[in-house]
């Protein structure tokens, strides 16, 4: 099939709920970009010269044209569901319609060449193609809460994408089914052998690292993932090692705390998460002191301590109330102070670590919330001086100071945002992770 043309489809037209993010799972950053930008570069570095569709919600438009300008990449709107989002791709080509079409989950940025490479040859012999690999797992039959039957696995796949068709096949199931069918399916190979029960389908090997990002531990394999291959330039690169640790997470609740929580749980570690919600006020030292006790009486040690609480009032100093005030030195910094001190012994115990947390704005005050600037260029400070007075007790004090992050506590003071443009929670709780798992001290990292 010498000379044939081929586009590439990928679907990102995804909402990513199932992650429990703001921001749907193709935009949030890992390893420097977001997944949908390493989706696409598997592909392009594949096919540089290749048509690539990219589908995506309406409102991410923009945005994704922004993000992806300096590619040949051709961004349109998709649909509601994956299968709409394929059948705008397949008439947005039928203006110059290609031989083939290969379609793939932008969630999926691991697809390596071999897997592309394999496509492309098979469908020099047949008119559809899918990737799956051979389950690892037992795989049962359910009714009613019960086990039906347990089918041998020696002929169960499990499917990935990319798929690839010849594309007025393609093309034609899409328009015999209808849009009115298409919910009935949920990946191309479906459609194509509901109209075609007869024609064979090439199965083409993939990969165990051809994740789809879909839950949040996904994004620990993912990072883990492109650590590993970075290592290859980078062998010291460190990786997220929380098995067996004992984690308190004061501001937990909510925002870059409950990231940071469901993280480390997944990535085996243990974890009480704090805030006023369920008692634990950090501006009451008394408060504080009792949830390590009581933490130190249920697991025996507690190996990290991180303070991700803080509060922001938004608007000129000169306005604003002194309860305001008072409140936000009391939790952001005082909280701070009282945190510290209250783990003292039990970091001292377990050798372990105090992780702090300031904001961008510590480098250089901002107006409208000069409280909350001075109070976080003062945890930077504090994080800077108790690494160098616990250094001899083996506590290491280190600080992440995250850049502009979609929290609740973000868009409550900045309406109107585009979080698109915004840190997910998830990112900055990932470096957090890692360097929970490092053996550095002093460390004021910038996300």
């Amino acid at each position: 099939m010498t000379g044939k043309t081929t586009a590439y489809v990928l679907l990102a037209g995804g909402s990513g709920s199932r992650l429990g993010a703001h921001v749907p799972k193709q935009f949030i950053r890992v390893a420097g970009k977001t997944v949908l930008e390493h989706s696409h570069a598997c592909i392009a570095g594949f096919a540089p010269e290749a048509r690539i569709i990219v589908t995506v919600p309406a409102d991410s438009l923009a945005f994704v044209r922004e993000l992806l300008k300096s590619t040949k990449a051709e961004v349109i709107v998709g649909g509601a569901s994956r299968q709409e989002s394929a059948w705008a791709a397949l008439r947005h080509l039928k203006a110059s319609p290609p031989d083939n079409v290969v379609l793939h989950d932008a969630a999926r940025p691991f697809l390596d060449h071999q897997i592309l490479h394999d496509v492309d040859e098979a469908l020099r012999h047949v008119d559809a193609v899918d990737v799956a690999i051979k389950t690892a797992d037992t795989i049962i039959v359910e009714r009613d809460g019960l086990i039906q039957s347990i089918p041998k696995r020696d002929h169960l796949f499990r499917g990935q994408t990319p798929q690839g068709f010849r594309y007025p096949a393609l093309l034609g199931c899409y328009e015999e089914l209808g849009a009115e069918r298409l919910g009935e399916f949920t990946d191309d190979c479906g459609i194509y052998l509901a109209c075609n029960p007869l024609s064979p389908v090439r199965i083409v090997q993939g990969s165990t690292e051809n994740i789809k990002i879909t839950d949040a531990v996904d994004l620990i394999l993912a990072d883990e993932l492109f650590r590993i291959r970075q290592q290859r330039r980078s062998p010291n690169l460190g990786g997220v090692d929380m098995q067996g640790r004992h984690v308190l997470v004061f501001g937990g609740s909510m925002g870059i705390g409950k990231a940071i929580a469901q993280i480390v749980e997944e990535a085996g570690g243990t974890v009480r998460s704090l805030s006023r919600g369920n008692g634990c006020d950090i501006a009451d030292h008394a408060q504080v002191e009792a949830v390590v006790e009581a933490a130190l009486q249920a697991w025996g040690a507690i190996d990290h301590v991180v303070n991700a609480a803080g509060i922001l009032v938004k608007g000129p100093l000169a306005t604003q109330s002194p309860a305001d005030i008072a409140q936000q030195v009391s939790v952001n910094l005082l909280g701070a102070l009282n945190v510290a001190q209250c783990s003292h012994a039990a970091l001292k115990a377990s050798q372990g670590m105090l992780l702090n947390f300031s904001s961008s704005s510590f480098t250089r005050g901002r107006a409208e919330y000069s409280a909350y600037s001075a109070c976080k260029a003062g945890i930077v400070n504090m994080t800077q001086a108790l690494a160098d007075e616990w250094m001899d007790d083996g506590i290491r004090v280190n600080c992440i100071v995250p850049g502009r992050t979609d929290t609740a506590m973000r868009r409550s003071n900045f309406a109107g945002e585009d979080t698109r443009t915004l840190l997910s929670p998830y990112e900055v709780a990932l470096v957090a992770a890692k360097l929970m798992s490092s053996t550095e001290t002093g460390v004021i990292a910038r996300v």
